[in-house]
């Protein structure tokens, strides 16, 4: 059987898995003020200034096109372009179609009606799987709640353990 398809039996056994290499992305793109997009530009990210009330907690959000980046911040927003190693293609949790099943692992027994709508996953679930992914050192794959499209949350713990995971590349021009 090719890897391929042994990847995508895995995925949909277990739900939650791990993105196959071809499918990382080469860039994301982080919308934001353009004096923030300056000041990551020169000095690179803080950890220190990433908010704990975010959808997964305290983790850097980009996106995995320029749309979708701008459809979550605003259109008047400055992007930045992120360069990301092939290190997220091993260390991902791919929960843009989340499913019950999938995400009792994150949160156990615990009632999940209501946390999940229409594939996108609430704040409270949001939290708990972001203090794991921390712990574990996986980023997030979910969907965008603006526009459907692909968002990736990295957390601090990966971002410390690989610097050069995660880098400022330039200043995206529209």
């Amino acid at each position: 059987m090719p890897k391929f398809k042994v990847i995508t039996a895995l995925c949909t056994v277990v739900l939650v898995c791990a993105l196959p290499a071809a499918a990382a992305s080469a860039s994301l793109y982080h919308a934001t003020t353009k004096a923030v997009a300056r000041r990551i530009m020169a000095k690179g990210i803080n950890p220190a200034k990433f908010n704990s009330q975010a959808r997964f907690g305290k983790m850097f959000y980009g996106a995995k096109r320029p749309s979708t980046a701008l459809a979550e911040k605003g259109r008047q927003s400055s992007l930045i372009r992120m360069k990301t190693s092939k290190l997220f293609a091993k260390n991902s949790w791919d929960l843009r179609k989340p499913r019950t099943e999938g995400l009792r692992k994150f949160a156990g027994n615990a009632d999940l009606r209501g946390t999940v709508k229409r594939g996108i996953i609430g704040p409270k679930l949001g939290q708990k799987i972001g203090k794991l992914a921390n712990r574990k050192e996986k980023a997030i794959l979910y969907r965008s709640a603006k526009n459907g499209g692909t968002n990736m949350a990295v957390p601090v713990s990966l971002m410390a353990k690989h610097p050069r995971a995660l880098s400022q590349q330039s200043i995206y021009r529209r």
